[in-house]
């Protein structure tokens, strides 16, 4: 573990350990503004949003694990909020964990581009001649053609 020296206003350098990095990027969920925020406040120390960026890319396993725990903490907040008394929220937790994690047992909102087992929805027919003709006579006329 390397000490990460920054040079403060005065001129005097403190330092601020991997450890202590981590665990201060961790209590603000990877947000690197924040964490910036927090380096500032307890250590005295300006920060910039880039410089946690940059020691935070130094350490990719930990930021991911920090990444990974945010999830969690989002799934573990959803899966309260599918036992609320609120019907209404409780609906809304629901779908959201069914459209996301319910995919494979087809709760999904999509769009049709296609009829069952991929045949088109309305099947293409070739116009006569005459029927093409009244077509194009109709869109003259500025009426809408039936089809």
């Amino acid at each position: 573990m390397y000490e990460f020296v920054v040079t403060c206003q005065m001129g005097a350098s403190k330092k601020i350990s991997d450890e202590q990095f981590l665990s201060i990027l961790r209590e603000n969920g990877g947000l690197f503004a924040r964490t910036a925020r927090e380096i500032k406040k307890h250590f005295g120390i300006e920060y910039s949003r880039q410089a946690v960026r940059d020691r935070a890319d130094k350490h990719p396993d930990e930021y991911l694990d920090i990444l990974e725990e945010n999830l969690d903490i989002a799934e573990e907040g959803l899966m309260s909020l599918i036992r609320s008394k609120n019907e209404n929220i409780r609906l809304r937790a629901c779908e959201l964990v069914l459209k996301t994690k319910g995919k494979k047992r087809g709760y999904i909102e999509r769009t049709e581009l296609s009829g069952a087992d991929g045949k088109d929805l309305i099947p293409p027919r070739t116009l006569s001649r005459e029927e093409a003709a009244e077509m194009l006579r109709d869109l003259d006329n500025g009426k809408f053609p039936k089809i």
